[in-house]
């Protein structure tokens, strides 16, 4: 538009007088200028609606309102004080001080403009003059900026050793462009100014132009050799976890070779020293190696023999049947248990397989992380650093990322506030502001850093959606003691990946073993989830841990349950764990699988059951002595504690776990039969 109305007048001005080719052309390349001004103008006016407290200036704005200054700049006539020229003196400040806070190339890029705008403003310039002057005020900045190391007066040296050397060199002459009565009253000025208003002019332009040196990024050739190195670790375990596979295949044959060998152990311990041992084992040895076959058949058969079993003429010739026998049965013990032992190693080395293949695959997820190229948020940085220091926060480093999930993150390090806890209050309000998103801490508590006294503070995105919990337990009844240690455990957390963690975990019996078996499945979830394992990984890891236990059982349930807070997509894990209902507005949902606890098979398969939740739902976990308290007229357990449920008018999710706790509480006659525990998480909407 700015072009059209510009361009038009122009045009109209050109034909009144005669259509010159050079007035064409002067018309099309002021309407041009209109245009290019209007964008500059439009950055310069949107300034003017932003909080000058919280707002820092964008490169283009900076350039929008360094043009627009100029410009006004340039409408001033000659102003002159005691024979020094104002806007010279002005110029000269300006760039000195943004060499000196931003370096050598801002110093030339600001020597060009100066030296543009004092051409265009003065009348006395020839045209052959501007072009040098303009060199000369980039030059002058340049060597103010490259002198900044110095301080102060290292710049204003620098500015003033730059416009000498032109003054000898370059203009032949001691006829100065730039007067030294002028430089060195302009260099004074700018080394009186105290640093600390240098510093506030900068914090309002912003540091766009001096990146953020102190951010933590890592070397590129440094990932590379660390991510190699990862996947080189991740092979390894695989293959090792390949190798303890095969061997454990054959776990459960029984070799030709181990027959013989306890053949050999009864002819050593009986035949030995006998008299026949010739006649039996050398003459005869085709029939005694037959009547050995036919007893490992009928030890095979009865799991031991007697006199009867043994075919009469081998009894008949031999000196020792009643030693042998005693002897067979002993050596074929020891025998099955040997036999055991290996299967038991077998068993072991798949289960170690496993877990190394799981190991295999988190280090492999790992190296993935790192690979990643994480975008770092640089404008959000400089912004942040900025603000912060307005508000009296001198924070040292300030990182920004948009992590592979599309959320933002914000790590701050700062020095502590002493317990003020600004950091829910200031810094949360800031950084939300800057981001231009609902953040929060991740942790609740305070951040400091005894030992340094500082503190660093994690900022992430606040989820669409929000959990409140409510849990009630109680124990079995016990007739000599009342009611005992809970074998229940459970766990609720959020995760590193946006979504919330429920677990249950009912370890086998009640009391203090089965207590120690499920908080160990709990605690394993837990250091698992927060270690970046995923749940399948997770569930294999437990059940072969627990599959690797004592002679004594070690089972228990697991019943997870994972909620995404920013879509409502709910995940179920269950191994032999108790059904879970979704409790809607009149509608209850039963989620349930059959299969074997943890611990039991060494290779499970995991079923994974997705459901979509909807503001207000609650989710009901509950160990299986909850769901074996509720009876009906048909003996469908399931379906009377979905009718209980539904009856629930409560919206707190605190008093329905109470209520299911009552009612299971109160059909046991006030003694449970087994471990009680109910987990209730109402799903929703965050306020915008």
């Amino acid at each position: 538009m700015g072009l059209i109305s510009s361009l038009i007048p122009e045009l109209v001005a050109v034909f009144n007088r005669g259509m010159l080719l050079y007035d064409f052309i002067i018309a099309i390349f002021s309407s041009l200028i209109v245009f290019v001004l209007v964008f500059i103008f439009s950055n310069t006016v949107s300034l003017l609606d932003r909080n000058s407290k919280t707002y820092v200036f964008s490169d283009e704005e900076f350039i929008s309102l360094v043009i627009s200054c100029a410009l006004i700049f340039c409408g001033f006539g000659d102003i002159k004080i005691l024979g020094f020229d104002i806007k010279n003196i002005v110029c000269i400040l300006a760039i000195m001080i943004l060499s000196y806070r931003y370096g050598a190339a801002l110093g030339a890029a600001i020597g060009v403009t100066a030296g543009l705008v004092l051409s265009m403003s003065s009348s006395n310039l020839s045209s052959s003059i501007t072009p040098i002057l303009i060199g000369c005020y980039a030059f002058c900045g340049l060597l103010s900026g490259v002198f900044r190391n110095l301080g102060k007066v290292g710049s204003g040296l620098g500015f003033f050793i730059g416009n000498t050397m032109l003054i000898l060199y370059m203009n032949g002459s001691m006829e100065a462009l730039i007067y030294l009565k002028e430089v060195v009253l302009a260099v004074c000025i700018f080394i009186i100014i105290p640093r600390k208003f240098i510093l506030s002019i900068s914090d309002l332009i912003g540091t766009n132009f001096e990146p953020n040196i102190g951010k933590a990024t890592i070397s590129l050739r440094a990932k590379e050799m660390i991510v190699e190195k990862l996947n080189k670790f991740s092979t390894a375990f695989m293959e090792v976890a390949k190798t303890f596979s095969e061997v454990s295949t054959t776990k459960t044959i029984i070799h030709k070779h181990d027959i013989s060998s306890m053949f050999d152990r009864i002819v050593d311990r009986v035949c030995k020293d006998c008299s026949l041992c010739l006649h039996c084992w050398d003459r005869n040895f085709y029939s005694t190696y037959q009547v050995m076959f036919k007893i490992v058949e009928r030890l095979e058969q009865k799991g031991y023999i007697e006199s009867g079993d043994i075919p009469s003429y081998f009894i008949e010739r031999c000196e020792r049947i009643n030693e042998f026998v005693q002897v067979v049965n002993n050596m074929y013990e020891i025998f099955k248990v040997d036999i055991m032992w290996r299967s038991k190693l077998g068993e072991n080395r798949n289960l170690l397989s496993q877990q190394l293949e799981e190991l295999s695959k988190a280090i492999s997820g790992l190296a993935l992380e790192i690979d990643y190229d994480a975008h770092f948020k640089t404008e959000f940085e400089n912004t942040l650093l900025i603000i912060l220091k307005r508000e009296g926060i001198r924070a040292a480093e300030v990182l920004a990322i948009e992590n592979k999930y599309g959320k933002y993150e914000v790590n701050i390090s700062h020095k502590g506030c002493g317990g003020r806890r600004c950091c829910n209050t200031v810094i949360n309000k800031i950084v939300s502001d800057v981001v231009g998103r609902k953040m929060v801490k991740d942790t609740y508590g305070c951040s400091k850093k005894d030992s340094k006294n500082s503190c660093i503070l994690k900022f992430v995105e606040q989820e669409k959606y929000s959990i409140t919990t409510g849990v009630a337990t109680i124990s079995k009844y016990d007739e000599l003691y009342g009611n005992n240690i809970s074998g229940d455990n459970y766990t609720f957390t959020n995760s590193s990946d946006g979504k919330y963690v429920l677990a249950i975990s009912d370890g086998m019996g009640s009391g203090e073993k089965a207590s120690m078996q499920s908080r160990a499945t709990i605690n394993l979830i837990e250091k698992f989830m927060e270690s970046g394992f995923d749940k399948d990984a997770t569930v294999k890891l437990i059940n072969s841990i627990l599959a690797l236990k004592s002679n004594d059982d070690y089972f228990s349930t697991i019943d997870l349950c994972l909620i995404n807070l920013n879509d409502g997509e709910i995940e179920f894990m269950k191994i032999g764990a108790a059904p879970t209902v979704i409790k809607r507005k009149e509608v209850v949902d039963i989620i349930k699988t059959i299969s074997l606890p943890a611990g039991i098979l060494s290779n499970m398969e995991i079923e994974l059951i997705h459901k979509q939740l909807n503001d207000g739902d609650m989710v009901i976990l509950i160990s299986d002595g909850v769901i074996d308290a509720f009876e009906s007229e048909d003996g469908n357990r399931e379906k009377a504690f979905c009718k209980f449920v539904r009856e629930i008018k409560s919206i707190n999710p605190q008093a329905v776990a109470d209520a299911i706790l009552d009612e299971a509480y109160k059909n046991s006659q006030g003694k449970p039969l087994d471990d009680m525990t109910v987990i209730v998480a109402k799903f929703w909407k965050k306020a915008v």
